[in-house]
């Protein structure tokens, strides 16, 4: 019989254990012949070729820290805040210098990267002065912000600090402070590459390495501001907003700028009911990253300038009226003039510097008063440059003509005057102009005028001899919709209150139509706006709303 309990077969070599699967990646996605998708941080993204890593990380909204870097620069590589980890690579590589590749698996976490970029934070503050308190960049320096995100809180240097020449006037509206700079080049390449002025450059080396202007050729090309714009920290700052304001105190409201026909989108910075500055907001369709020194004075004027602060009837020279008066005063004058002289005596001047808003309500009420006779006067300066600045300075040129008025005209303009000089028009409307000032009108032909009636922010030379002036909003008070010299529809938005007894402009001519007949009744600019889209065909379809903050271009462009 078998044994029941037959022994165990010797021992042999123990199977070998099989191996365990490594956990599956996320896969990447499909991309197409222009493109390549990669990991970053074990999330798949797809980027078109040519795209950087810190581009890459940037769309999937992470933050790679850097200085020198700026999409509108080349890439300098200098300052290695962008370090990343990249699989199959055995060192650290500079994110804003690495292409994204197929594949490419990309880490910005690792205590590695992290310990990098705190070293690199505390080389950078060596010979920092560390006078936050007392920097006009405090709020909004990079500097201030890496510290705290990547840097250590500690240093170990114990030496005295290489020093350098502080509140160096480099420029007319440009401040340099030296000990400040870390050298990431932004400003020398800006001057390079986009405005090709080359005032800047890098000179000694090492810890004594410095920014300097070229001897006798300060920072004054028109687009100097920009380089205190990309100054990732204090060391260039803009001279009329030195000290004006804390950064944390400002509010930023985005609008255009109504300087030059180009329209670049800005953001107003108030505080205490006042624009303080207007920094450049991006726009690739319009400005980029940039805007002209002009531009950021735009808000002078009406914080400045004298003011219409109330509306004012019976004669130039009067005491303040009610603004229901002089608009009853306005009325009727210009209809006595008809009356008396025929509806060919009267005549508006219409500015191109108002808005599509305000452009509408002067058709409507211009209509309802039998004003047919309308002159659009240009305000050319300069030359268009390469870049942005324009020769029209006009901002809504192409919107007075796109409303019915036409382009503005010097001609038309001229041929007013002469009929003002002659007596062949008695009344005229002037909305947002000053013909006296500007030179085309001479003072003396406005003594023949039985009517003058202006609708003004400022008190002009013209305002000052009308029978009747309206105090309207100046610039950063009101909202409004301008075409740009390309066809784009952008708004402005009101960023401070507007002064005294002002009203929109086209507040102001709805009342004043309402006395001629005209059965306006818009409470607020995007109503206007909405009905004007119904009136012509090239802005159809188009709101305030829908127009965003960067706009949209008008039909048939």
């Amino acid at each position: 019989m078998p044994d029941p309990n037959p022994p165990a077969p010797p021992p042999g070599p123990a199977p070998a254990p099989q191996a365990a699967a490594a956990p599956a990646g996320p896969a990447l996605p499909p991309c197409g012949p222009d493109e390549v998708a990669l990991l970053i941080d074990g999330r798949p993204v797809v980027v078109k070729k040519g795209t950087n890593v810190l581009q890459a990380a940037a769309g999937l909204g992470v933050e790679v820290p850097h200085y020198c870097y700026h999409p509108g620069l080349s890439v300098a590589g200098n300052c290695r805040m962008c370090l990343v980890e990249i699989e199959k690579m055995p060192k650290l590589q500079i994110g804003c210098a690495t292409i994204a590749a197929q594949g490419m698996v990309v880490k910005t976490t690792t205590p590695r990267v992290g310990t990098t970029r705190a070293a690199m934070m505390e080389f950078l503050l060596i010979n920092h002065p560390l006078d936050c308190p007392i920097c006009d960049q405090a709020g909004e320096c990079r500097l201030q912000q890496y510290s705290a995100e990547y840097g250590k809180g500690q240093s170990r240097f114990v030496d005295e600090k290489v020093h350098h020449d502080k509140r160096v006037p480099i420029g007319e509206r440009i401040v340099f402070d030296g000990e400040r700079c870390i050298k990431c080049t932004r400003c020398v390449r800006f001057c390079e590459e986009v405005t090709g002025t080359r005032e800047l450059t890098l000179v000694d080396r090492g810890g004594h390495a410095i920014i300097d202007t070229f001897p006798g050729k300060p920072l004054d090309n028109a687009y100097s501001g920009n380089t205190v714009d990309i100054c990732p920290v204090g060391a260039l700052t803009w001279k009329p907003f030195r000290f004006q304001a804390r950064v944390w105190f400002l509010k930023n409201v985005p609008s255009i700028c109504t300087g030059c026909a180009r329209g670049c989108n800005v953001d107003l910075a108030t505080y205490d009911h006042k624009v303080h500055r207007i920094t450049p907001r991006q726009n690739a369709d319009v400005n980029g990253w940039w805007m002209c020194d002009y531009g950021r004075q735009t808000h002078l004027p009406a914080q400045e300038g004298k003011r219409l602060e109330r509306a004012a009837g019976a004669g130039a020279g009067s005491a303040g009226t009610a603004a229901g008066d002089a608009l009853d005063q306005a009325a009727a004058i210009l209809q006595a003039a008809a009356s008396r002289h025929g509806k060919g005596s009267v005549a508006a001047v219409v500015s191109a510097r108002l808005s599509i808003e305000d452009l509408h309500a002067a058709r409507t009420t211009l209509a309802a008063a039998g004003i047919e006779r309308v002159a659009v006067p240009p305000h050319d300066e300069g030359a268009d440059d390469a870049l942005l600045i324009r020769r029209d300075r006009t901002p809504n040129a192409r919107g007075a003509a796109l409303v019915g008025f036409g382009a503005p005209a010097a001609a038309t303009a001229a041929a007013l005057a002469g009929d003002i000089a002659t007596g062949r028009v008695k009344a005229l409307l002037v909305i947002g102009e000053d013909p006296a000032g500007d030179g085309w009108l001479p003072a003396s032909a406005l003594q023949n005028l039985e009517a003058l009636v202006v609708i003004d922010a400022f008190r002009t030379a013209t305002a000052e001899a009308a029978q009747v002036s309206l105090p309207s909003t100046a610039y950063g008070e009101s909202e409004g919709v301008f075409v740009n010299c390309t066809g784009r529809a952008q708004r402005t938005r009101a960023a401070v209150r507007p002064q005294a007894a002002a009203d929109p402009v086209w507040a102001i001519l709805r009342e004043l139509g309402r006395r001629f007949g005209a059965a306006s009744s818009w409470t607020s600019a995007a109503q206007v706006f909405e009905e004007a889209a119904r009136t012509y065909p090239a802005f159809a379809g188009m709101t305030h709303r829908a127009l965003g903050e960067i706009g949209a271009p008008v039909r048939g462009e």
